[in-house]
């Protein structure tokens, strides 16, 4: 019998790294619960609030189509 490697249940978040089993997923990413509340609460004048929209920005938007020139 081979061994596996163990990996624990749950995915990574992109806000904090850490491994969560709940959340939000954006662009099949995940946001845990903890960071989508401090994300929430933030103030936008904190400097905390550019914090969270840099690691935003870095989101990987896989499979997002642009949207279709619209018709005149």
């Amino acid at each position: 019998m081979a061994l596996r490697e163990h990996q624990p249940a749950g995915e990574t978040c992109v806000i904090c790294g850490q491994i969560k089993k709940s959340g939000i997923h954006l662009c099949n990413q995940l946001i845990c619960d903890s960071c989508e509340k401090k994300i929430v609460e933030t103030e936008v004048t904190s400097w905390k609030y550019r914090y969270y929209m840099n690691k935003l920005s870095a989101l990987k938007l896989k499979n997002v189509k642009e949207p279709a020139e619209r018709v005149k």
